[in-house]
């Protein structure tokens, strides 16, 4: 059966207020339940002194090589955290903002500032050596001291998914770093 523009528009607008009556339930639980309580703080806590400690102790001289993949594994940590959530193979009890469904910290602070790190240091060590110690550290350390502090639930999904997952993203960010297809040259 092929519908009218007007009963796709209708049937759109439907669950878009579905959507949208759904969303302030949770704002409002969020008000009441999760803003301002320990793990709160310790979301907020997350978000902002892995950048402060960043950029106290990064190499200054490869800073714009580091942003890059630190907003690339950002960008896709955002991406993929928002699927997992609408196909409801996890959730995050404690978020920091109520607007933003994906763990803000964990996809705007840890890892991005981990890859980052990570990429800098044993920079001579071999990227694949590397991205499996990274993927070992996300997936099997990091996901569950989360679960533990109550601030990831898995649903459908085990950390043993996220391991290949977290191996290629680091050899994504770790290419995207060393590229240097986006310097300048001034020299003439």
């Amino acid at each position: 059966m092929i519908m009218k523009a007007s009963q796709v528009d209708e049937k759109i607008k439907k669950v878009y207020s579905l959507y949208h009556k759904a969303h302030d339930a949770f704002v409002d639980t969020w008000l009441e339940v999760i803003l301002f309580t320990p793990r709160w703080w310790l979301g907020l806590g997350l978000s902002v002194i892995p950048w402060i400690l960043w950029v106290k102790l990064h190499n200054q001289q490869i800073r714009g090589d580091l942003i890059r993949a630190g907003f690339f594994m950002a960008i896709i940590a955002l991406i993929l955290d928002s699927i997992g959530l609408q196909f409801g193979l996890w959730l995050y009890p404690y978020n920091v903002f109520p607007f933003i469904t994906a763990y803000l910290p964990w996809d705007l602070s840890l890892l991005p500032i981990s890859i980052m790190f990570m990429i800098e240091i044993f920079p001579n060590r071999h990227p694949f050596i590397k991205g499996i110690i990274y993927g070992t550290l996300a997936a099997f350390i990091g996901e569950p001291i989360a679960i533990w502090l109550d601030l990831y639930e898995p649903l459908y999904w085990k950390s043993i998914y996220s391991f290949p997952i977290y191996i290629l993203l680091f050899l994504l960010c770790n290419q995207i770093a060393k590229s240097k297809i986006y310097t300048v040259n001034t020299k003439k």
